[in-house]
């Protein structure tokens, strides 16, 4: 009983510690910088055995509290465990880097990113040729093109398609004024990726398990097809920037979407309830089970980007203001879904108070970082 409870005070501590800790850093990196916050935080020594002590001391309390026996929860939350592990993964192996290439120009090394030095490929790369295409009948891109001779092979690379060989991965980045010189991003991490695709493959099966547990049916049903709606209505924009045009955005933004619709329902009805107790524990029991949609649209929603920016930018995580604030997002709304661990969210009036002030959490992700932090997020 008291490893029990000391595991659960090191797990809820740890994340605790990490919440504070991430909104600190994406103010660090307003005042100071993205260079000096990665260097100083996101990339310290300290940051990450943060994370460990959290994912170790979490893993160990839930085999002490027996969690094996609810097996949509356990793999749930050992869903959450494999992409930690990737992510650790990640940052231990990986090599990026970029190697810029005028037409016609060959080259079989690139530079890397933490250090500036040349690195070997195994394999040569020639700019054959770079090319925008544009949008009919205007003068806004709709792609930028490199193509390229990778040994004896042609292919190309482009916004949102990559060009993979040998373990590296080939990313369109950015081209010269005159477009005649293209940039791409090299991206090597051969075991990473996998383990963290492997984690969201679980917390997908997980989550779609646990809400027809949770809620039915009919009523997870319900709000799939609330999400294929929202996704139908996104999918006719047409963006116009070229890193825009990929299905991808669609199912990103329209699961965000209804998640903070919940989050906004939750959080009304919240308030109501605390200026009426006759109606408290009644909507007690609802935001209770409408939690369980709100949340894991919310992680789905923040997957799917990742996938998405793994594609584009070749990372699935790049600790953006936005994606930090999303994610503190998600874990504070997490917390009121532990009620057999945290006895303060089993009083409906802790639980409204709590969910009125965690809104705040979601508004600073939607405005706050748009209009007052910025990142490559803040037109969103």
């Amino acid at each position: 009983m008291k490893q029990a409870k000391l595991f659960k005070r090191l797990a809820y501590g740890a994340l605790f510690s990490l919440l504070v800790v991430l909104a600190f850093a994406t103010i660090y990196e307003k005042i100071w910088g993205s260079e000096a916050v990665h260097l100083r935080i996101y990339g310290a020594w300290w940051f990450v055995a943060l994370w460990a002590v959290f994912g170790v001391a979490a893993v160990v309390y839930l085999f002490q509290q027996k969690l094996y026996r609810k097996p949509a929860a356990f793999v749930l939350h050992c869903a959450f465990a494999v992409i930690l592990a990737g992510a650790f993964v990640t940052f231990c192996t990986a090599r990026r880097g970029y190697i810029h290439l005028r037409q016609g120009e060959t080259k079989s090394a690139y530079v890397a990113e933490k250090d500036l030095q040349e690195q070997a490929l195994p394999f040569s790369v020639k700019l054959v040729l770079f090319d925008i295409s544009y949008h009919p009948g205007t003068d806004e891109p709709a792609d930028y093109i490199s193509f390229l001779k990778v040994d004896s092979a042609m292919c190309q690379v482009s916004m949102n398609k990559i060009y993979r060989q040998h373990g590296y991965r080939l990313y369109q980045l950015e081209y010269d004024p005159d477009e005649m010189g293209s940039t791409l991003l090299v991206n090597h991490d051969p075991w990473g990726i996998g383990v963290t695709y492997t984690g969201y493959l679980l917390l997908a099966v997980s989550m779609i398990w646990l809400l027809l547990l949770r809620l039915g049916w009919k009523s997870t049903l319900g709000i799939a097809l609330g999400v294929v709606a929202v996704w139908v209505y996104i999918s006719q924009i047409k963006p116009m920037t070229p890193i825009l045009r990929t299905p991808m955005l669609a199912a990103h933004v329209s699961l965000i979407m209804v998640a903070y619709a919940l989050i906004v329902f939750i959080t009304v009805t919240g308030a109501i309830a605390l200026c009426s107790s006759r109606r408290s524990e009644k909507f007690y029991r609802w935001n209770s089970r409408l939690l369980y949609p709100a949340v894991f649209l919310l992680a789905a929603g923040i997957f799917v980007g990742a996938v998405w920016a793994n594609i584009s930018w070749g990372r699935y995580w790049g600790w953006d203001a936005k994606e930090t604030w999303a994610l503190i997002t998600l874990l504070i709304y997490a917390l009121p879904m532990h009620k057999n661990s945290l006895a303060f969210f089993r009083t409906p009036k802790n639980f409204h108070r709590y969910c009125v002030f965690a809104c705040l959490t979601a508004l600073m992700t939607f405005f706050g970082v748009t209009f007052i932090l910025g990142g490559i997020h803040a037109y969103v």
